[in-house]
């Protein structure tokens, strides 16, 4: 890291009153993922930014230190800076990272003791896509989940629904709202705005409400899912 930025970097440290009489050291790192950290031991401020954003402008460099303070300590992080940020993350340093795709667990078994997945995904890809839809890894959760319902892995091109809808009391419908949902995932991306991700979009909501039965799942989802548990 160049003394110019070095120097930067400390009078922000500066600029926080907890940090006035801390010491400082910053460094690159070569953590897999867009990572940084930063924490204090024996009264020094140790801060990693990751190598990827080595060559970024200095002004981005400094926000990330910027946001790394603020959390230190516990101080809401200026959106505007966050921002800049990851707008600058998204169109420089991702498009250039190597998009591998991790393999899914082995232990993932689209056969259940009363729906078999495959035969689910058949039947909503034919009926709302068209068969167009390649057939991701399919499988029931490793666990009980009254959490996670279902969910799509992008990375391992993988969708899981929980175990707890292998039931004779689910109705076939639930199940196939469930792929629908999740095939969504994989036809509509996540959009960012203002440096949060928003997971279901408008046009998400607008395409999941044309499921067939919509109304009558999502009632019973509210009425008769928890029956599931036991």
């Amino acid at each position: 890291m160049n003394a110019e930025l070095l120097n930067q970097i400390s009078i922000l440290k500066d600029s926080y009153k907890p940090a006035e009489n801390l010491k400082l050291r910053v460094s690159y790192y070569p953590y897999k993922n867009i990572n940084h950290t930063i924490r204090i031991r024996q009264k020094t401020i140790y801060i990693k930014i990751s190598d990827k954003i080595q060559n970024a402008p200095a002004d981005i460099q400094l926000a990330v230190t910027r946001i790394l303070f603020d959390k230190l300590f516990r101080i809401p992080v200026d959106k505007k800076i966050r921002h800049e940020y990851l707008t600058y993350v998204d169109q420089n340093i991702l498009p250039a990272l190597p998009q591998i795709k991790r393999k899914a667990n082995d232990h993932y078994r689209a056969e259940g003791k009363f729906f078999d997945l495959e035969e689910v995904f058949q039947i909503v890809n034919h009926s709302y896509f068209d068969g167009k839809i390649s057939k991701p890894t399919l499988g029931w959760s490793l666990q009980n989940s009254t959490r996670r319902l279902a969910f799509y892995d992008h990375e391992r091109d993988l969708i899981v629904v929980s175990r707890i809808f292998d039931s004779k009391r689910t109705p076939s419908a639930v199940i196939e709202f469930l792929m629908y949902h999740e095939i969504l995932h994989i036809l509509i991306p996540v959009e960012k705005k203002n440096g949060r991700r928003i997971i279901h979009p408008r046009n998400f909501r607008i395409e999941e409400e044309k499921f067939n039965e919509y109304e009558k799942v999502q009632k019973w989802l509210k009425k008769r899912m928890w029956k599931l548990r036991f």
